[in-house]
């Protein structure tokens, strides 16, 4: 398994409408070979700083999605007008791995 986290910034006080942008992006991308799971992470204490995780059943699948039309079309070209300044991505490859992630409907609240 792999994994890609890209962390950065939205324009301030603009999080509340990325978010909504985010998820109905990767909802109208629709299913994606090898992807395992994805999550959005809004930092405790930077309301305008986030994360994106996303959990890849191969390195190839996770390369063949950041070189896709649908990465850039349906998803980027929706949220690159949030981001201000440089964001940063990283991958790597899951060594160890312990419990269950949030149920798939899961979505967001305050706990």
């Amino acid at each position: 398994m792999f994994i890609r986290i890209i962390s950065g910034k939205v324009r301030p006080g603009s999080w509340s409408e990325f978010q909504q942008t985010y998820l109905h992006a990767v909802s109208d991308a629709g299913p994606i070979a090898g992807l395992m799971g994805r999550w959005l992470t809004q930092d405790a204490d930077d309301p305008d700083s986030g994360t994106t995780i996303s959990l890849w059943a191969t390195r190839e699948a996770m390369e063949a999605y950041e070189k896709s039309d649908v990465l850039r079309d349906k998803i980027n070209a929706r949220l690159s007008p949030f981001f201000v300044g440089e964001y940063r991505t990283s991958k790597s490859k899951v060594l160890f791995a312990e419990g269950d992630p949030a149920p798939s409907d899961w979505v967001g609240g305050d706990s």
